[in-house]
């Protein structure tokens, strides 16, 4: 018999082409079989997913050393993996907004003459991809004298547990703003002091630091990060501004 993706010759044992790994297919077409496929390959993800999501909280220096060291078949890749979070995230904003009708920039302390700023997580995707490698700086950083792990593989470490916090996060606020009347700024600081500590509790694991260490580090990485945000944010409004998407008329006080 053969291939019948690449017309590779094959045993008759053969499950899978040695030449091109496509899998043989024996079976007649039926409604069956098609599920199958389906269901394997979206939910189940070759079981990738699930585990993935479930030994980043339990052993996350693992599953990161697992990829960095080769073994990449037994997690899913970062790259993969964040892409999926990404998108649930936007799903995730989209609800929150045209569903739910809140307003993701409303702040306690200027709620009253703020501009309107929701306008940024139209490309929260886009910017979640560009922020990646600032992150794997910042903490390639940080971690210097131990000299680990390189820049690119504090991007891939960075990657899975950024990812991690973005499902997180996708789990927790759709039913928790569908119930409850809450500030999402509020809740967004809480995530982000919850996934700087699981972030660096991954770090711990990776580098074998103690506590006091990790914390110090994390703190340094917090105060690294409002430089970032107060950067970006400058950034964000000199763009509105130059669009006409933010008017130095909605900075008065009302």
């Amino acid at each position: 018999m053969n291939c019948k993706t690449c017309e590779n010759t094959l045993r008759s044992d053969f499950s899978y082409c040695p030449s091109c790994g496509a899998k043989i297919v024996r079976n007649r077409l039926t409604l069956k079989n098609i599920w199958q496929d389906l269901s394997f390959q979206v939910f189940n993800l070759d079981n990738t997913l699930l585990k993935t999501f479930r030994q980043l909280f339990t052993k996350p220096d693992v599953v990161i050393e697992s990829f960095i060291s080769g073994a990449r078949k037994k997690y899913m890749n970062p790259v993969s993996y964040f892409a999926i979070a990404i998108t649930l995230s936007g799903l995730m904003f989209y609800i929150l907004r045209n569903w739910y009708h809140i307003n993701l920039t409303e702040n306690n302390l200027n709620q009253t003459n703020a501009p309107n700023m929701e306008f940024i997580f139209d490309y929260q995707g886009l910017l979640s991809y560009l922020l990646m490698p600032v992150y794997a700086l910042m903490t390639w950083i940080l971690f210097l004298d131990i000299k680990k792990l390189n820049f690119t593989e504090h991007l891939v470490a960075n990657t899975y547990t950024t990812a991690q916090m973005s499902f997180v996060q996708v789990v927790i606020a759709i039913p928790l703003f569908g119930f409850f009347n809450i500030n999402y700024q509020n809740f967004n600081w809480l995530l982000l002091l919850f996934s700087v500590s699981f972030q660096f509790y991954a770090f711990k694991k990776l580098h074998k630091v103690g506590f006091f260490n990790i914390v110090l580090r994390a703190i340094a990485y917090l105060v690294m990060f409002a430089f970032v945000m107060l950067g970006i944010g400058v950034l964000i409004l000199i763009i509105g501004l130059l669009t006409g998407t933010i008017n130095l008329e909605d900075f008065r006080p009302k």
